[in-house]
């Protein structure tokens, strides 16, 4: 079961900033590159493939536009970029795993991207940034850093004057379960405390464009709603596996109190009558000046 709601405004897991390749900044992905993640990562694109497509509906391109997805992993939204910009446009996708990359290239030839090109690659900072580009985007890039407006500030020198950079990002102040419960609250309160990244940055995405200098800002924002046997009604304890060597070093628990909150917390979710309220996703696009 799901639900998408949007309302436009006027002006309105987890990873560290590390040395990348070429000598510039990169994101350090700590929820990985196995094999479950490319699945998890593909199945998240099809899930938010229309809120996308919806998303770059609003964006005006001119004609042979150059598109670049930052931080694009196994698919992002190159092949809706490439529908947008055309035959005579061109879109490039850059990640900085060798993993993401190779899964990446893999996804266009089987897709038959012919204007898409894909490279292991960080972008530019913004002292080396050329403004080459129409439309500059990232999804779930900047929930991953604790360095967002660095980020946005050389996605913001990467754009000619008059094009865009849009944003797509998580705010967990949404995440929540349909019966409360004590162990998702704590569970939650402790994830976002070990995730690395800021997890309420999507309220704060028109803010953070506003500051990197662009203009026109606007946002909108989608929320999904899951029932036991729906792949994102246990992704909270998805998260708690991953994360579980950080919280047992970081939040004072035992391995049997962790193995306790979480069990708890499953037998809920897995009640007929629990619900889950997805993160909310924002969405927030704007023009370089």
């Amino acid at each position: 079961m799901s639900q998408a709601s949007t309302t436009p405004v006027r002006e309105v897991g987890s990873s560290t900033v590390v040395e990348g390749v070429e000598g510039v900044e990169a994101v350090d992905y700590r929820l990985g590159s196995s094999g479950a993640e490319q699945e998890r990562l593909l199945a998240q694109c099809a899930l938010l493939r229309p809120a996308a497509a919806a998303l770059l509906d609003t964006i005006p391109l001119p004609p042979q536009a150059k598109a670049l997805d930052l931080g694009c992993g196994p698919l992002g939204v190159l092949d809706l970029l490439s529908e947008r910009v055309g035959p005579a446009g061109s879109v490039t996708g850059l990640d900085t795993d060798h993993r993401m990359i190779g899964w990446a290239r893999e996804s266009v030839a089987e897709l038959g991207l012919d204007n898409v090109e894909v490279r292991h690659e960080a972008l530019a900072p913004v002292s080396a940034a050329e403004a080459v580009y129409d439309l500059v985007h990232c999804r779930l890039l900047l929930i991953n850093t604790t360095h967002p407006r660095r980020i946005l500030g050389s996605m913001a020198a990467a754009v000619r004057p008059g094009g865009w950079v849009a944003v797509q990002e998580f705010d967990w102040a949404t995440w929540q379960c349909d019966p409360p419960h004590p162990s998702w609250s704590r569970l939650k309160a402790l994830l976002s405390e070990v995730f690395g990244g800021d997890v309420h940055i999507g309220a704060r995405l028109p803010g953070l464009l506003s500051d990197a200098g662009l203009t026109d800002v606007r946002a909108t924002a989608h929320a999904y709603y899951w029932r036991p046997g729906d792949r994102y009604q246990t992704l909270l304890l998805s998260f708690a596996h991953l994360f579980r060597d950080r919280l047992l070093e970081h939040a004072a628990l035992t391995p049997g109190e962790l193995d306790s909150l979480t069990g708890a917390l499953r037998e809920h979710l897995e009640q007929p009558g629990t619900t889950v309220r997805e993160s909310l996703l924002v969405q927030a696009w704007a023009r370089k000046p």
